[in-house]
């Protein structure tokens, strides 16, 4: 009888969980600022809270080695992926999305939604050639998105400035579901994900492939 109520409380606790209403809230811009929701309480996970200044007595001595010498600098890395990769990206997750999105009927939510971008670089082509393509992608996907998805007051803006070297991009973006319906999204993008993160490497690969042969029969022809 005791293990029909630990099975009983099991399956309750699995329950609960899984109707659980969580959230997250970026706003991005000159600051990154990240909150996060789990029922009724709000947590901040950006910027992190400042942590008291320890005494001179309890910091701990720098270890030389440990150091970095004067002029050296830690390499940055770069992020992994391109515009190009992004927009061949973009097509696969959506289709997967749609479909993970009509499982769960509306019961997610987006408030606020408001995002400014505006493109910017040192090829005015290649700048307008994205903001168009910016453009298309969200006019074509913003309307599917608000059939699944409840956005009460959407605020998206697109703008060029050739002027600017930086894309420039300021906004906030508020997202709460359940948590069961978050595992739904998940592994219904799982596999679609998947199949173009492998093929993107591959690609990758090929590049880089060429590029060495590329550089080794230049040098070849130098010597």
């Amino acid at each position: 009888m005791v293990g029909w109520y630990i099975l009983g409380g099991i399956l309750l606790l699995l329950v609960i969980i899984w109707l659980l209403r969580v959230g997250v809230q970026i706003a991005f811009g000159q600051e990154l600022r990240v909150t996060a929701k789990i029922g009724p309480v709000k947590l901040t996970i950006l910027p992190k809270p400042k942590k008291e200044k320890k005494s001179k007595k309890e910091k701990k001595k720098k270890d030389p080695a440990k150091t970095p010498k004067t002029g050296e600098k830690k390499a940055k890395k770069k992020f992994p992926f391109t515009f190009a990769d992004i927009r061949s990206a973009v097509p696969v997750l959506f289709e997967a999305l749609k479909k993970a999105l009509g499982k769960i009927r509306r019961r997610m939510r987006i408030d606020p939604l408001d995002v400014s971008v505006i493109f910017a670089g040192h090829d005015p082509a290649k700048v307008a050639e994205d903001f168009g393509w910016a453009n298309s992608a969200m006019w074509t996907m913003m309307p599917q998105l608000e059939r699944l998805i409840h956005i009460p007051n959407p605020h998206i803006h697109l703008g060029v400035d050739y002027e600017r070297c930086d894309l420039q991009a300021e906004g906030r973006v508020g997202v709460s579901f359940r948590v069961g319906d978050l595992i739904v999204i998940a592994l219904t993008l799982a596999v679609p994900a998947l199949k173009w993160y492998l093929n993107w490497r591959k690609a990758v690969r090929a590049r880089e492939a060429a590029a060495e042969a590329e550089q080794k029969k230049s040098e070849t022809k130098n010597v």
